[in-house]
């Protein structure tokens, strides 16, 4: 029988995307962010999860298989697995319950403004290529 602090609870599905630890957007270390963008599958896993904050190993294994780095899902497993959820989890940005096979994204502002811009950057890099001119 689990104890009253190991009975899970629905407190993980508010709407509020702040983690209950968290009064406001923790500070990181000098370069977490860069070092965490630096990678395209991290941003596209960022960039997931800031729309999608509750989900599932599943979705994340699905959008890094379409990712053209990937030759399959066990690839895009071990990389989940072992490389982004626990950078990211050590950086408190989200949260990975293994036994649910869920993600929980907190929401960090700086993090998603350094995200927009890179979005933003990699648009501009598409539209500046002179193949995309008509």
């Amino acid at each position: 029988m689990m104890s009253d602090s190991e009975q899970p609870n629905d407190t993980h599905l508010e709407t509020s995307r702040r983690h209950p630890e968290e009064e406001s957007d923790s500070s990181l270390p000098p370069g977490t962010v860069e070092r965490i963008l630096s990678d395209a599958q991290r941003r596209a896993l960022c960039q997931y999860l800031v729309e999608s904050p509750l989900t599932t190993m599943d979705e994340l294994i699905d959008l890094l298989v379409q990712h053209d780095d990937f030759r399959g899902r066990e690839t895009a497993l071990i990389r989940l697995h072992h490389i982004h959820l626990p950078m990211l989890e050590d950086c408190g940005i989200l949260t990975y319950e293994a036994r649910s096979e869920t993600v929980r994204y907190w929401g960090h502002e700086e993090l998603e403004r350094r995200l927009e811009l890179c979005r933003d950057s990699e648009t501009d890099d598409v539209n500046d290529h002179p193949k995309s001119r008509t």
